[in-house]
């Protein structure tokens, strides 16, 4: 009785430091990847913040200045839009993957606890039937 209770208990515990072992590796992942994008992000923008220097630099009159504006103000929408929903479409790959590999694994701690479950079964009705054996003799 104790051996499976040690087996269980033994499952359970390599079944939460996995768990704890996903969780840090997803985490990681996440960072790591949405450190890339930001800094992909961050350079695209001062890329276009150094092109409207020049042409505000190169810009003649009033009307130069503010087309200037304009098209700064458009870019930067449209990369913070576009940034949006690169960021939304990084965090729900992340979370799609995460999701499968965590039914994934608890298919396989379902198994392991069923097959330490069978074995504990048949190890009490083993002993059970030994000890009626020798109680008979």
């Amino acid at each position: 009785m104790t051996s499976a209770f040690s087996e269980t208990f033994s499952t359970l515990n390599g079944t939460f430091a996995k768990m704890i072992d996903r969780n840090r590796s997803l985490a990681e992942k996440t960072l790591r990847t949405t450190q890339e994008e930001s800094l992909r992000f961050i350079n695209r923008r001062l890329e276009r913040n150094a092109k409207t220097l020049e042409s505000l630099r190169d810009s003649q009159g009033l009307s130069g200045l503010i087309a200037a504006e304009q098209d700064w103000l458009v870019c930067a929408a449209r990369d913070y839009v576009e940034g949006t929903e690169k960021f939304g479409e990084i965090l729900l790959d992340l979370a799609a993957n995460g999701a499968r590999e965590v039914a994934a694994e608890g298919r396989s701690t379902a198994e392991s606890l069923r097959t330490v479950g069978h074995d504990s079964v048949s190890r009490t009705r083993r002993a059970a039937e030994s000890s009626e054996r020798h109680a008979a003799e």
